[in-house]
């Protein structure tokens, strides 16, 4: 019979605990293609490639989009700073940015309240 060592169970309890703090929120569920969030942004597409603008917590604020054509989930930050990594200030407090593929060097960032 194994052992369970009263350390890991609080630690594993921790974890757990910490994961439901942060739960995913859904802020948005569409059936439009995900790509008419908003206007892509190359500048901030490539600072997203590299590592330079991106999500604190990539499951934290999602956009479900749930059509036959462009069905995704892409992760929210607000210009403001919530839920962004920003070390070079390319944000604007006026914008909201999607994020598809964050975390992979094809990563796309869609701006909303910007116009085309």
């Amino acid at each position: 019979m194994a052992r369970i060592n009263a350390g890991a169970v609080g630690v594993l309890f921790i974890i757990a605990s910490t994961a439901a703090a942060q739960a995913q929120q859904t802020v948005i569920t569409s059936k439009s293609p995900y790509w008419k969030v908003g206007v892509e942004d190359p500048a901030l597409s490539r600072a997203c490639a590299i590592g330079r603008f991106g999500l604190k917590d990539p499951k934290r604020y999602v956009a479900r989009f749930t059509g036959p054509e462009g069905g995704a989930v892409l992760g929210i930050a607000k210009g403001s700073g919530l839920n962004l990594v920003d070390p070079d200030h390319k944000a604007k407090p006026n914008e909201d940015y999607f994020f598809h593929d964050h975390g992979t060097s094809s990563c796309a960032v869609y701006v909303g309240g910007r116009n085309k």
